[in-house]
């Protein structure tokens, strides 16, 4: 009975935690919450989140960590943007794609190959990415071609946000790259032994990471119209954040599932526009969301000790 019971704990409380968000803000912002410009801001927020975690929980599911997503939104919209002033639109799409992807790869290679913690490999990679995005804008904002701000518009993000969300929820429910990825995530040794080509799909995973990260950059450059040296500071946090929030576990395995990446989204971006509505310090909104985190990681790894002593008793 008890493992039934933190069984289904687990599966309900990201839903919970999203219906006790919208109630509470519902409560103290009134109507305010529930405009159409405000739900528009809150769908906006949603989006980036959403995009950059689909190619995450891959690298999640492995029981990875990619810590260069911020820095490599930046460095692909910034190499880009430079080159759209004389390939448009069209090439830099293609540039912002291709650079994401090559640096995805990268990452992925060096842990794989050389057996480094992700968390290094990753933390390395934004350090210099950093540094190059600083030295090619020189530490001043980038106007890029114009034409690239038709992507802000809704009849194109809007679409275009629902395609790749739907692609990238089919390749990790229903391809090899997602479910070895889970398999690798439950254990890694036990993978090989089983004949899948473990360090294939590591640098698969981080390429898919990589790869979303490129379609961020090119959304927020849609959005502002430039590229400046902080864009995508701590964005790889708040990817990581909407992750673990909605449920998908820290050290990956079979319960990470796509859903629980876009109901983390929907909790955080409701969070963050009822404490902007609120009128909250953005300190006190930063303490807030990392409390929540510290308190979401600690319930599930307890919810899933619990579950499994109760299996273990059941067995015995």
């Amino acid at each position: 009975m008890k493992n039934k019971l933190w069984s289904v704990v687990q599966k309900i409380f990201p839903v919970l935690g999203l219906l006790i968000i919208v109630i509470i803000f519902s409560i103290l912002c009134g109507d305010k919450l529930w405009t159409k410009n405000n739900l528009l801001n809150i769908i906006n927020t949603m989006i980036p989140i959403c995009i950059g975690g689909a190619g995450m929980v891959f690298v999640a599911a492995q029981g990875s960590t990619d810590m260069s997503m911020g820095a490599l939104l930046a460095a692909t919209a910034t190499v880009a943007g430079l080159a759209s002033m004389k390939l448009g639109l069209v090439g830099f799409i293609v540039i912002a794609l291709l650079a994401g992807l090559l640096l995805g790869m990268f990452n992925g290679f060096i842990l794989a190959k050389f057996k480094v913690s992700s968390l290094m490999v990753t933390l390395a990679l934004s350090i210099m990415l950093r540094a190059i995005v600083s030295f090619l804008s020189n530490g001043q904002a980038i106007f890029v071609n114009p034409s690239i701000l038709a992507l802000n518009q809704p009849v194109v993000k809007f679409p275009v946000f629902i395609v790749v969300m739907l692609v990238m929820w089919f390749i990790f429910q229903y391809t090899k790259a997602g479910f070895f990825s889970r398999c690798i995530g439950e254990n890694e040794v036990v993978g090989r032994f089983a004949g899948i080509n473990v360090d294939k799909y590591k640098i698969i995973a981080f390429a898919l990471s990589g790869m979303m990260g490129g379609v961020v950059g090119i959304f927020n450059v849609g959005s502002v119209g430039g590229v400046t040296p902080t864009m995508g500071n701590f964005f790889e946090l708040q990817v990581m954040t909407a992750m673990f929030v909605g449920g998908i576990p820290v050290l990956g395995g079979s319960e990470s599932k796509f859903y629980k990446l876009i109901l983390g989204a929907l909790m955080l971006a409701f969070l963050q526009n009822g404490l902007t509505l609120s009128r909250v310090a953005s300190e006190v909104s930063e303490l807030v969301q990392g409390l929540i985190l510290l308190s979401v990681v600690f319930f599930s790894i307890f919810a899933k000790t619990r579950y499994q002593k109760s299996e273990l008793q059941k067995e015995a």
